[in-house]
Protein backbone atom coordinates (compact mmCIF):
# COMPACT_ATOMS: atom_id res chain seq x y z
CA UNK A 1 0.00 0.00 0.00
CA UNK A 2 1.06 3.60 -0.65
CA UNK A 3 0.50 5.43 2.61
CA UNK A 4 0.69 8.99 3.91
CA UNK A 5 0.80 9.96 7.60
CA UNK A 6 -1.05 13.27 7.67
CA UNK A 7 0.07 14.40 11.13
CA UNK A 8 3.05 13.52 13.28
CA UNK A 9 5.76 15.11 15.43
CA UNK A 10 9.00 13.39 14.49
CA UNK A 11 10.93 16.06 16.40
CA UNK A 12 9.62 14.59 19.67
CA UNK A 13 11.35 11.22 19.41
CA UNK A 14 13.61 10.86 22.46
CA UNK A 15 16.73 9.94 20.49
CA UNK A 16 18.15 9.80 16.99
CA UNK A 17 18.12 6.00 17.22
CA UNK A 18 14.41 5.89 18.10
CA UNK A 19 13.62 8.31 15.27
CA UNK A 20 15.67 6.32 12.75
CA UNK A 21 14.00 3.05 13.78
CA UNK A 22 10.55 4.59 13.41
CA UNK A 23 11.40 5.94 9.96
CA UNK A 24 12.81 2.60 8.83
CA UNK A 25 9.63 0.85 9.98
CA UNK A 26 7.54 3.44 8.15
CA UNK A 27 9.44 2.89 4.93
CA UNK A 28 9.01 -0.88 5.24
CA UNK A 29 5.26 -0.42 5.76
CA UNK A 30 4.90 1.62 2.56
CA UNK A 31 4.68 5.10 4.06
CA UNK A 32 5.88 7.32 1.22
CA UNK A 33 5.21 10.67 2.88
CA UNK A 34 4.19 12.42 6.07
CA UNK A 35 3.46 15.87 7.46
CA UNK A 36 5.73 16.70 10.39
CA UNK A 37 4.11 19.46 12.44
CA UNK A 38 5.92 21.97 14.60
CA UNK A 39 4.35 23.35 17.77
CA UNK A 40 6.41 26.47 18.46
CA UNK A 41 9.62 28.39 17.66
CA UNK A 42 11.75 26.01 19.71
CA UNK A 43 11.10 23.06 17.39
CA UNK A 44 10.76 24.67 13.95
CA UNK A 45 14.46 24.29 13.21
CA UNK A 46 14.35 20.61 14.10
CA UNK A 47 11.29 20.07 11.89
CA UNK A 48 13.12 21.72 9.00
CA UNK A 49 16.19 19.54 9.63
CA UNK A 50 14.10 16.36 9.58
CA UNK A 51 12.43 17.34 6.33
CA UNK A 52 15.87 17.62 4.78
CA UNK A 53 17.05 14.32 6.23
CA UNK A 54 14.17 12.12 5.13
CA UNK A 55 12.60 12.18 1.66
CA UNK A 56 8.85 12.55 1.82
CA UNK A 57 8.77 14.45 5.11
CA UNK A 58 6.90 17.71 4.58
CA UNK A 59 7.46 20.38 7.27
CA UNK A 60 4.79 22.49 8.94
CA UNK A 61 5.56 25.45 11.20
CA UNK A 62 3.13 26.95 13.67
CA UNK A 63 2.34 27.86 17.27
CA UNK A 64 0.15 25.25 18.98
CA UNK A 65 -2.72 26.60 21.12
CA UNK A 66 -1.28 24.88 24.19
CA UNK A 67 1.83 27.03 24.13
CA UNK A 68 2.80 30.67 24.35
CA UNK A 69 5.87 32.17 22.75
CA UNK A 70 8.24 35.08 23.21
CA UNK A 71 7.66 38.39 21.48
CA UNK A 72 8.63 38.27 17.84
CA UNK A 73 7.51 34.69 17.22
CA UNK A 74 5.14 35.68 14.42
CA UNK A 75 7.94 37.35 12.48
CA UNK A 76 10.04 34.22 12.89
CA UNK A 77 7.18 32.13 11.58
CA UNK A 78 6.86 34.34 8.54
CA UNK A 79 10.61 33.97 7.96
CA UNK A 80 10.37 30.16 8.05
CA UNK A 81 7.49 30.20 5.58
CA UNK A 82 9.46 32.43 3.21
CA UNK A 83 12.50 30.17 3.46
CA UNK A 84 10.59 26.94 2.84
CA UNK A 85 8.13 27.32 -0.07
CA UNK A 86 6.68 23.81 0.37
CA UNK A 87 5.95 24.15 4.09
CA UNK A 88 2.48 24.13 5.60
CA UNK A 89 1.27 26.25 8.51
CA UNK A 90 0.69 24.15 11.59
CA UNK A 91 0.01 22.89 14.11
CA UNK A 92 -2.27 25.80 14.94
CA UNK A 93 -5.79 26.05 16.32
CA UNK A 94 -8.16 26.45 19.23
CA UNK A 95 -8.46 24.31 22.36
CA UNK A 96 -11.38 24.83 24.72
CA UNK A 97 -9.79 22.61 27.37
CA UNK A 98 -6.02 23.23 27.49
CA UNK A 99 -5.43 26.34 25.42
CA UNK A 100 -3.42 29.28 26.77
CA UNK A 101 -4.65 32.86 27.03
CA UNK A 102 -4.55 34.71 23.74
CA UNK A 103 -4.84 31.56 21.65
CA UNK A 104 -7.55 32.95 19.37
CA UNK A 105 -5.50 36.03 18.46
CA UNK A 106 -2.48 33.80 17.78
CA UNK A 107 -4.60 31.48 15.67
CA UNK A 108 -6.05 34.32 13.60
CA UNK A 109 -2.62 35.79 12.99
CA UNK A 110 -1.41 32.44 11.67
CA UNK A 111 -4.49 31.99 9.52
CA UNK A 112 -3.65 35.32 7.93
CA UNK A 113 -0.11 34.12 7.16
CA UNK A 114 -1.52 30.95 5.63
CA UNK A 115 -3.78 33.07 3.47
CA UNK A 116 -1.02 35.47 2.45
CA UNK A 117 1.38 32.67 1.53
CA UNK A 118 -1.39 30.47 0.06
CA UNK A 119 -0.31 27.57 2.28
CA UNK A 120 -2.35 24.64 3.58
CA UNK A 121 -2.92 24.70 7.34
CA UNK A 122 -2.91 21.81 9.83
CA UNK A 123 -5.46 22.66 12.50
CA UNK A 124 -6.07 21.46 16.06
CA UNK A 125 -9.57 21.93 17.48
CA UNK A 126 -11.02 20.77 20.80
CA UNK A 127 -14.44 21.89 22.07
CA UNK A 128 -14.36 25.02 19.91
CA UNK A 129 -16.08 23.83 16.76
CA UNK A 130 -18.59 26.62 16.35
CA UNK A 131 -15.97 29.33 16.72
CA UNK A 132 -13.59 27.40 14.49
CA UNK A 133 -16.17 27.37 11.72
CA UNK A 134 -16.69 31.12 12.06
CA UNK A 135 -12.98 31.90 11.90
CA UNK A 136 -12.30 29.59 8.96
CA UNK A 137 -15.24 31.06 7.09
CA UNK A 138 -13.62 34.49 7.45
CA UNK A 139 -10.06 33.29 6.74
CA UNK A 140 -10.49 32.34 3.07
CA UNK A 141 -7.70 29.74 3.07
CA UNK A 142 -6.84 27.70 -0.02
CA UNK A 143 -7.40 24.55 2.05
CA UNK A 144 -6.90 23.23 5.56
CA UNK A 145 -6.83 19.94 7.45
CA UNK A 146 -8.72 19.34 10.68
CA UNK A 147 -6.32 16.97 12.38
CA UNK A 148 -7.77 14.21 14.59
CA UNK A 149 -11.23 15.40 13.65
CA UNK A 150 -13.54 15.32 16.66
CA UNK A 151 -16.43 17.47 15.51
CA UNK A 152 -19.90 16.27 14.74
CA UNK A 153 -20.89 14.50 11.53
CA UNK A 154 -23.30 17.38 10.87
CA UNK A 155 -20.45 19.93 10.68
CA UNK A 156 -18.50 17.99 8.05
CA UNK A 157 -20.33 19.52 5.08
CA UNK A 158 -19.78 23.09 6.26
CA UNK A 159 -16.05 22.59 6.82
CA UNK A 160 -15.67 20.72 3.52
CA UNK A 161 -17.28 23.60 1.63
CA UNK A 162 -14.59 25.92 3.03
CA UNK A 163 -11.80 23.67 1.73
CA UNK A 164 -11.50 21.32 4.67
CA UNK A 165 -9.78 17.95 4.71
CA UNK A 166 -10.37 15.62 7.68
CA UNK A 167 -7.72 13.43 9.29
CA UNK A 168 -8.47 10.46 11.55
CA UNK A 169 -6.24 8.36 13.81
CA UNK A 170 -6.29 5.17 15.82
CA UNK A 171 -9.12 6.44 18.01
CA UNK A 172 -11.40 5.00 15.32
CA UNK A 173 -10.83 1.58 16.86
CA UNK A 174 -12.38 2.56 20.20
CA UNK A 175 -15.81 0.82 20.28
CA UNK A 176 -17.21 3.75 22.27
CA UNK A 177 -16.45 6.27 19.50
CA UNK A 178 -19.60 5.74 17.42
CA UNK A 179 -19.90 9.49 16.72
CA UNK A 180 -16.35 9.56 15.40
CA UNK A 181 -17.04 6.71 12.99
CA UNK A 182 -20.23 8.49 11.88
CA UNK A 183 -18.12 11.58 11.14
CA UNK A 184 -15.69 9.44 9.16
CA UNK A 185 -18.56 8.15 7.03
CA UNK A 186 -19.82 11.72 6.46
CA UNK A 187 -16.54 12.98 4.97
CA UNK A 188 -16.40 13.20 1.16
CA UNK A 189 -13.94 10.49 0.05
CA UNK A 190 -11.72 13.05 -1.69
CA UNK A 191 -11.15 14.82 1.66
CA UNK A 192 -10.11 11.82 3.79
CA UNK A 193 -6.68 11.66 5.43
CA UNK A 194 -5.19 9.43 8.14
CA UNK A 195 -2.60 10.05 10.82
CA UNK A 196 -0.62 8.69 13.76
CA UNK A 197 0.48 11.78 15.75
CA UNK A 198 3.71 9.88 16.39
CA UNK A 199 5.43 9.48 18.71
CA UNK A 200 2.68 10.49 21.15
CA UNK A 201 -0.10 8.55 19.45
CA UNK A 202 -0.30 5.05 20.91
CA UNK A 203 -3.94 4.12 21.31
CA UNK A 204 -4.58 0.55 22.52
CA UNK A 205 -4.54 -1.92 19.68
CA UNK A 206 -2.49 -0.04 17.10
CA UNK A 207 1.17 0.72 16.62
CA UNK A 208 2.82 4.02 17.39
CA UNK A 209 5.18 5.47 14.80
CA UNK A 210 4.36 6.59 11.26
CA UNK A 211 4.17 2.93 10.21
CA UNK A 212 1.00 2.72 12.31
CA UNK A 213 -0.92 4.65 9.68
CA UNK A 214 -1.29 1.34 7.83
CA UNK A 215 -3.35 -0.01 10.72
CA UNK A 216 -5.36 3.20 10.96
CA UNK A 217 -6.27 2.84 7.28
CA UNK A 218 -7.30 -0.79 7.84
CA UNK A 219 -9.55 0.26 10.76
CA UNK A 220 -11.12 3.01 8.66
CA UNK A 221 -11.57 0.72 5.67
CA UNK A 222 -13.43 -1.81 7.80
CA UNK A 223 -15.68 0.95 9.18
CA UNK A 224 -16.43 2.24 5.68
CA UNK A 225 -16.80 -1.14 4.02
CA UNK A 226 -13.94 -0.48 1.60
CA UNK A 227 -10.73 -2.25 0.70
CA UNK A 228 -7.70 -1.09 2.69
CA UNK A 229 -5.44 -0.78 -0.36
CA UNK A 230 -8.04 1.27 -2.20
CA UNK A 231 -8.49 3.59 0.78
CA UNK A 232 -4.73 3.93 1.26
CA UNK A 233 -4.24 4.96 -2.36
CA UNK A 234 -7.19 7.35 -2.18
CA UNK A 235 -5.88 9.08 0.94
CA UNK A 236 -2.32 9.31 -0.43
CA UNK A 237 -3.72 11.06 -3.50
CA UNK A 238 -5.76 13.33 -1.25
CA UNK A 239 -2.60 14.23 0.65
CA UNK A 240 -0.85 15.24 -2.55
CA UNK A 241 -3.74 17.51 -3.45
CA UNK A 242 -3.88 18.99 0.05
CA UNK A 243 -0.15 19.73 0.08
CA UNK A 244 -0.44 21.47 -3.28
CA UNK A 245 -3.08 23.77 -1.80
CA UNK A 246 -5.98 22.41 -3.83
CA UNK A 247 -9.49 21.73 -2.55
Amino acid sequence: MRLFDAHDHLQNYPSDAAEAAAMAAASAAGVSGMLCCGTGPDDWGRVLELSGRYPGVVPAFGLHPWFGAEEGWLGRLEEFLRRVPGACVGEIGLDGVKGVAGQEADFCAQLELARQFARPAAIHCVKSWGRMLELLNAAELPCFMLHAYGGSPELVKAFAELGGYFSFGGELKDPKREKLRAALAAVPPERLLFETESPEGDEPGWRSGPAGVAEVVEIAAAALGRGAEDLAELSAGNAERFLSGKR
